[in-house]
């Protein structure tokens, strides 16, 4: 039992959205994901967006990133509810907005890109802040939320998540809004998933039982020491 609370506390720190924290964990988790972010905008989006708003941004490392990779923004508008973070969020095309992700205070379609990262699963009410993020964007939504079911199941909830997120929920919200499914991905991070799938290929021969009992093991390590992300990319349809 004791072993289970080290492995708590230590994937608890994970929860800071910078890819530069003091966590060894935290710093395996964020930077990847930021890059794939960065990859998505470039690949289905472009190097040219008007106006994005980052709901939940954090300090605004994102843009950081966004730069370094070519992207040109010309209004960034960072949105977060940590005063402290906002006061470090650089960048000579940053707006700052102070609020609470369930009641962004910024006109309909103002944007043309709207992202919410390792956000609703800290929000008490999600679905609202979904809504308030599709009706912000005119063009393109960018979801990213981790998978947690078997986690949860098994004890391992972080306690910053307070809320369970369904991918069939997201789905029915945007497709009410006017948004289709542009891109689905689901990624693993802080750990190569291959690792625990080579725990399973070898061979035991007639103790088929061991071999049973060891894929459930590693299925369970998989799934206790990676972080399962969905990303979702979704595209307004105007009819």
């Amino acid at each position: 039992m004791e072993a289970l609370q080290v492995v708590k506390r230590a994937f608890s720190t994970i929860g800071e959205s910078d890819p530069r924290p003091k966590t060894y964990l935290a710093r395996l988790f964020h930077k990847p994901r930021y890059n794939e972010i960065v990859n998505i905008i470039k690949t289905h989006i472009g190097f040219k967006i008007n106006v994005l708003i980052d709901v939940g941004c954090g300090r605004g490392i994102l843009n950081e990133f966004l730069l370094k990779a070519g992207v040109r923004v010309d209004r960034y508008i960072c949105c977060d509810i940590n005063e402290l973070y906002l006061q470090e969020a650089k960048g000579f095309n940053i707006d700052k907005v102070l609020c609470d992700a369930h009641d962004i205070p910024i006109r309909e379609r103002a944007a043309d890109l709207a992202i919410c990262s390792e956000v609703l699963e800290h929000l008490e009410n999600p679905t609202k802040a979904l809504i308030k993020i599709f009706l912000s964007s005119s063009q393109y939504v960018l979801i990213t939320f981790p998978d947690e079911k078997i986690k949860n199941a098994l004890g391992f909830r972080y306690p910053e998540h307070i809320s369970d997120i369904a991918l069939r929920d997201v789905l029915y919200i945007a497709g009410r809004l006017g948004y289709e499914l542009k891109l689905h991905k689901k990624m693993y991070f802080v750990f190569p998933p291959h690792l625990f799938d080579k725990i399973t290929s070898f061979s035991y021969g007639k103790l088929w039982l061991f071999s049973i009992v060891l894929k459930v093991l590693s299925r369970i390590l998989r799934e206790l020491c990676l972080i399962k992300t969905e990303f979702l990319l979704f595209e307004r349809v105007v009819r």
